[in-house]
């Protein structure tokens, strides 16, 4: 550690980024206790959204959900759930610009997409995109600081303006899932790629009308497989404590 480093620690010493414990290592963004109770999406996954299925290993491949409303990518993947400390250090990092945790998030989501996602065949890693208006009120892209992590550390090329918003939508948050999936329908446009294959990365997969919407944009520009990797995924309704 050089002495300009070794003064600015001494200075402002390293913290947990949730609680505010301090630490011994700059690098590092969550205490031992915090990283431990970020609730993780457990095995059996549906094969398409990514959510748990709580119940026997021989459970359907697809949830009810997915079983009803087709989607247009191959499956969604993330390490967390969206809830407790994993939906504390999203909104840390959305909003309060935490970008060591947005690294951090980046990590566990490249080791997900490592694990249980075919990375050889990815030609290309794509953030989903932000309105430019959305984008300049909020003053960072945080998918797009997502994905180009990701896309380091799969050591796949990253292509930030591949897909694009073209509409401005309102906020999701408040929608029924069928008024997501209405939403987000036509609100995305991609251009035509060489890749064939990509990696989409999402902060949250919700109902996966964002994710489906963009998927519908690519393969119409001739991309022929869509995997989407997040930071968390939300249980459907029935599913949540």
């Amino acid at each position: 550690m050089s002495f300009v480093s070794a003064l600015i620690q001494a200075a402002y010493p390293p913290c947990c980024l949730l609680c505010s414990q301090r630490m011994a290592d700059a690098d590092t963004a969550l205490c031992p206790a915090c990283e431990r109770g970020m609730p993780r999406l457990q095995p059996p996954f549906c094969q398409r959204c990514g959510v748990s299925q709580p119940g026997a290993w021989d459970a359907a491949a697809w949830c009810q959900r997915c079983r009803r409303t087709p989607l247009a990518f191959a499956s969604a993947r993330a390490p967390f759930v969206y809830a407790g400390a994993a939906r504390e250090a999203i909104h840390a990092f959305k909003y309060r610009r935490h970008h060591r945790l947005g690294r951090w998030l980046a990590t566990r989501m490249a080791s997900v997409a490592r694990q249980q996602m075919p990375i050889s065949e990815v030609d290309a890693v794509l953030p989903v995109p932000m309105h430019w208006l959305k984008r300049r009120w909020r003053g960072q892209h945080s998918c797009a600081l997502l994905a180009h992590a990701v896309a380091a550390s799969l050591d796949r090329p990253y292509l930030p303006r591949a897909l694009a918003r073209t509409r401005w939508t309102p906020a999701q948050t408040a929608l029924s899932p069928a008024q997501r999936f209405r939403n987000a329908s036509g609100a995305f446009a991609a251009s035509r790629l060489r890749a064939r294959r990509v990696l989409l990365v999402d902060d949250v997969v919700t109902s996966g009308a964002t994710a489906h919407a963009c998927a519908a944009a690519l393969r119409h520009a001739g991309v022929e497989t869509v995997w989407v990797v997040a930071a968390a995924i939300t249980p459907p309704p029935r599913t949540r404590a």
